[in-house]
């Protein structure tokens, strides 16, 4: 039987993130990260309480993430798996968009995904073993209006983590991708979901196939590198 597996996931605190915890802690311990620490206690609460570890983090800080891997690792050990699920987003046109708007979404995704990266890996490449998992958009390579701060930063993320897959694989760790399309989560306009819930994945549709990629940790011979996940009745 396999051992059980660090699994640090950011953004859990709600949507995807939330609904990842669910599938991977059976059988694992996991620190999960966000900016609301009372969201995350609540999440924590469905899990018996040596199985999770609560670790307030905003990854768009670098010394937060400094300061929350060194607790995860206090708490239970080197991080096997990360999950980077932490994100924002805000969709306008182009000439609408600030500086401030376009810096906040690159700051959480793309330097957010460098930032905890950048922790993990070190300890990864000295056990050679490890797996990163980031949960990406459609929008990394799908042009959609207004989009273009979302987008840019989501590309930039793709283009890091692809960059990185090639430069551990020699190390025995595993980079994997998940490219999602649009899920019903507080990322959307309330409008947007009233509309098109019907029609969109659901946080646990992403995090069912969250979990099939964790379950290949332990076959050296396999690597999933990019999944995509759109609603079965297309982008909207």
């Amino acid at each position: 039987m396999s051992a059980p597996l660090h699994i640090w996931i950011t953004g859990a605190s709600r949507g995807i993130g939330a609904a990842v915890a669910r599938e991977v802690a059976k059988g694992n311990r996991c620190t999960l990260s966000g900016r609301d620490r009372d969201a995350l206690e609540l999440v924590a609460s469905e899990f018996a309480s040596d199985a999770v570890n609560v670790v307030p983090c905003d990854v768009a800080h670098h010394e937060s993430v400094l300061e929350a891997h060194a607790s995860a690792v206090a708490s239970f050990g080197p991080v096997d798996v990360l999950i980077n699920n932490a994100g924002v987003a805000s969709f306008q046109p182009f000439t609408e968009t600030s500086i401030e708007e376009f810096d906040r979404q690159i700051a959480t995704n793309l330097r957010g995904v460098f930032s905890c990266c950048g922790v993990v890996t070190p300890s990864m490449i000295d056990r050679k073993s490890g797996m990163i998992i980031t949960i990406n958009s459609i929008a990394a390579r799908t042009t959609f209006a207004s989009c273009s701060a979302y987008g840019a930063s989501k590309a930039g993320a793709l283009a890091l983590t692809q960059v990185l897959r090639t430069e551990l694989r020699q190390h025995g760790v595993k980079v994997c991708d998940v490219l999602v399309g649009a899920t019903d989560t507080d990322i959307w306009d309330p409008s947007m979901r009233d509309q098109h819930a019907h029609r969109m994945l659901q946080g646990r549709d992403v995090a069912q196939t969250v979990a099939m990629l964790v379950s290949t940790f332990w076959n050296p011979r396999l690597l999933l590198e990019e999944v995509l996940v759109r609603p079965q009745h297309g982008d909207l």
